[in-house]
Formats: C-alpha cells, sequence, structure tokens
C-alpha cells in the first residue's frame, strides 16, 4: 500500500524546467495587480480617458467641422464650458476628438511596435549564431538615429494621415521590444522543455509561436503598455512641431501647440486641457505598465 502511495507522489510532482501553466500564473498576476493601487488609478483613468473621448461626443454634441471665427478665443461659459479655440471650434469637443486621434494612434502604433519586435526578437533570439549577430546589429544602428529626428524627417517627405502616424511611430518604435524579446529568448530556449520539442521532431516555426512566444508573454505585455505611453508622446511632440495630422482632425498635441500661441494673451483654457489630458494618459499607462511588471515578476518569486 506504501508503494502505490509513493508511485502517486511522485507521478503528480511537477517534472524540472516544465513548461509553465497558463491560466494559474495568469490569475496571480491579476490578483497581484489589484493589490496595487497605482496601478488600478492607471486603469481607471484610461477608461475614463477613452469613454470622454469616445463616449463623450455622443452626449455632448458640437460642430468640428466648420470654423467660426466670429466666435474664436471666447472663454469658458455655460454654452461653452472650456471655451473656444482661434478657429471657433468649441475646446471641449475639440478635447474629445484629440483624444480619440491620440489614443487610437498611440494603441494601433504599440501594435505594430510589439508585433513586429516580438517576431524579429524571437526569431534572433531562438536562431542565435550568425543570424542572431546580423539581426541585432541592425537593430543596433537603427538605435543610433534619434527615433525623433527620423520622424520628423519622414513626415516632411510624406503627408501626415492617422494611417501613416501608425506606421511610421510603429516602425521606428519596434527595436525595443525586439531586444527585450530577444533576450526572454535566449533564455527559455534553454529550458529542457524547449529541448525536448526539438529531439522530438518540431519545428522551429512551432518552438517560437507555441512555445517562446506564448511564454514571454509578460514581458510582451509589460512593454506593450510602455509602447502606447511613448507613441502618445510621440504624436504630441510631432504635432507640437506642426506636423501632425492636418485639420480638421484633431489631437493633444496639436491644440497644444496651437494654445503656445496665445499663452501671452492669457487664454489658458487653450493650454491647460490638452497638457492634462497628455500628462493623465501617459502616466496611466505607465502605471499600468509598472504594475504589470511587478505582478508577471512576483509570481515568478518562490511562495
Amino acid at each position: 500500500m506504501s508503494q502505490v502511495t509513493v508511485g502517486t507522489t511522485a507521478s503528480t510532482r511537477p517534472a524540472a524546467d516544465e513548461p509553465p501553466s497558463v491560466g494559474n500564473p495568469f490569475r496571480l498576476a491579476l490578483g497581484v495587480m489589484a493589490e496595487n493601487r497605482v496601478a488600478l488609478a492607471g486603469v481607471i483613468v484610461i477608461a475614463a480617458m477613452a469613454a470622454f473621448s469616445f463616449i463623450g461626443p455622443m452626449l455632448y454634441h458640437t460642430n468640428q467641422i466648420s470654423t467660426n471665427l466670429s466666435g474664436s478665443l471666447r472663454p469658458p461659459s455655460a454654452a461653452h464650458p472650456l471655451g473656444t479655440d482661434n478657429e471657433g471650434y468649441d475646446e471641449l469637443g475639440r478635447l474629445m476628438l484629440g483624444g480619440q486621434t491620440s489614443l487610437e494612434v498611440g494603441l494601433a502604433a504599440a501594435v505594430v511596435a510589439t508585433v513586429i519586435g516580438m517576431l524579429w526578437g524571437s526569431v534572433s533570439g531562438y536562431a542565435g549564431g550568425f543570424v542572431d549577430g546580423v539581426m541585432m546589429r541592425i537593430v543596433d544602428g537603427l538605435l543610433a538615429i534619434p527615433s525623433l529626428f527620423l520622424l520628423v524627417y519622414l513626415f516632411t517627405v510624406f503627408q501626415a494621415s492617422v494611417v501613416l502616424m501608425v506606421l511610421v511611430i510603429g516602425l521606428v518604435a519596434w527595436l525595443v521590444p525586439a531586444r527585450l524579446v530577444r533576450a526572454e529568448t535566449l533564455r527559455l530556449r534553454t529550458l529542457h522543455y524547449v529541448e525536448a520539442v526539438w529531439m522530438m521532431g518540431g519545428s522551429r516555426r512551432r518552438m517560437i509561436m507555441r512555445h517562446i512566444i506564448p511564454n514571454a508573454i509578460g514581458t510582451i505585455m509589460v512593454n506593450a503598455t510602455f509602447q502606447v505611453a511613448d507613441a502618445i508622446l510621440a504624436l504630441a511632440s510631432l504635432s507640437f512641431l506642426g506636423l501632425g495630422i492636418p485639420p480638421p482632425a484633431a489631437n493633444w498635441g496639436g491644440m497644444l501647440s496651437t494654445g503656445i500661441n496665445y499663452v501671452y494673451a492669457g487664454d489658458w483654457w487653450l493650454i491647460y486641457p490638452p497638457g492634462v489630458a497628455i500628462v493623465l494618459t501617459v502616466m496611466a499607462f505607465n502605471a499600468v505598465g509598472d504594475g504589470l511588471r511587478d505582478a508577471f515578476e512576483t509570481r515568478l518569486r518562490p511562495r
């Protein structure tokens, strides 16, 4: 009877370097993140900004197409809670419209950068040797070029649009996630379960897509949140320099650039609302990223 008990106990013991479970670690990570009040505040701010930008225009109707120069630069009032800008647009409605563009570009550019960096880094790290050296020297060479300089050059050549903003910012920002995923891949490929798949005849594509990338998802998710914040800042910087999406489209950086021209006239409503929106949104995504990082690091510690 004792032999049966020992055998059963040994059979249920997890093997060394067994592929990590997906369900329980993620529930544990979410539980740890739920205890992080700063991260929860970030999630609330992001949800509030998204509701303000996408649901707000359904409740607060304004004309953001036609200019109204006779009603320009009016201070906040009952008709215009945040006043009007230099072209007569309602500033509150403009802030909602600008939020749509900023969040769409930020999220989409982060997806583009994360997908490219994830694939590049995983292939480079798993291939190793000469292939890894060539691929990472390309990354190092591109990292040596200041990203803002490259963005400014590209947008002086091409006409800015939402799609072009997403593609260009994403194609510039994929370098950092590529390095992070490569480092994680170098660690994962030495584990016994990955080597076992290779010994059993598993293809490289299967190992990368089924074993490397899924187990690096923590690193990928954390970096993706920071990529959103960086993309929003990049869009704001370009728009502040006059290289953003042309009117009637709007974004927070462009609104801030316009408001700077009237800073000495006392038209504070043109500066503070978009500036506060940028700061709050970027801080919120950074807080969520910090919370995710702490959560995924905590789940790897022995309990």
